[in-house]
């Protein structure tokens, strides 16, 4: 179990990230992505923010400390032209600023008139995507809620890989609205990335899974079956005392489910 867990929302929205510190050291601590494993499947990779302007948002970036440190990507999408840029953080956390039509965003971002929104999405690239989306339809009720295809060598660049990715996306979530996971498929040979499976494993650094807020534990629970944990009591601010679980998808990345309730 973590010896710490720090929730950090962002103001207005549910949308947010949780810190978890471990005390232990040694190499199971190690990061899940480091720069051989960066476009490996199966282990979460990017948290994607929407940036309303998009250099501002850059330069901002910059001068807090904290520079996109690869190449910017332009591609086009149906909605129109699109730009993001990266910053790879600590402990293999890689964080994706984007920018497009802003009436495409009214959709996918909550907070638009800020240097950046919540967090709108978390990149999912997966060796086999079909047990896991049906395992986000039977556990939450999530569905597809936006596709998209394209190949750019701009976004190659990006990703720091000599030939050019062909980028297919389903999004799963509860709606367009709230973020949504991005199970992606880079269009990589089996012999052109590795996979992490069964390696998002506490202490592990790194995006190491996702958290679901929910209204009724017991009724996830009931219909994960065994790939979920059983049900723990913490406090936790700002959810005071609280149930969580974890469950495990066939992608074996954990999901930290919390009870959106202030007492029991």
């Amino acid at each position: 179990m973590p010896t710490g867990l720090t929730v950090m929302r962002t103001p207005g929205v549910e949308a947010g990230v949780l810190l978890c510190r471990f005390e232990t050291q040694g190499p199971e601590t190690a990061p899940i992505r480091d720069e051989h494993t960066r476009i490996h499947r199966d282990a979460f990779r990017v948290v994607d923010f929407y940036a309303p302007d998009f250099d501002a948002a850059v330069q901002h970036a910059r001068e807090a400390g904290f520079p996109m440190a690869t190449s910017e990507a332009s591609y086009q999408l149906a909605e129109g032209s699109f730009r993001e840029a990266h910053h790879a953080g600590d402990d293999g956390v890689v964080v994706a600023l984007l920018s497009g039509p802003a009436d495409f965003f009214v959709d996918f971002a909550e907070v638009r008139d800020r240097v950046v929104s919540e967090p709108v999405s978390i990149s999912l690239p997966l060796s086999d995507a079909a047990p896991t989306i049906g395992w986000y339809a039977e556990v939450f009720g999530w569905e597809v809620v936006y596709t998209y295809d394209f190949a750019d060598t701009s976004f190659s660049e990006l990703m720091q890989v000599e030939h050019e990715l062909r980028v297919r996306s389903s999004t799963i979530g509860p709606s367009r609205q709230q973020t949504y996971v991005n199970i992606v498929d880079y269009g990589l040979a089996a012999d052109q990335g590795g996979s992490l499976l069964g390696q998002a494993v506490a202490p592990r650094r790194g995006l190491l899974g996702l958290v679901v807020l929910t209204d009724d534990l017991d009724d996830v629970i009931g219909r994960a079956g065994g790939s979920a944990g059983p049900a723990e009591t913490v406090e936790l601010a700002p959810f005071g005392r609280c149930r969580m679980s974890v469950l495990v998808p066939p992608c074996a990345t954990p999901h930290l489910v919390i009870e959106r309730r202030g007492e029991l």
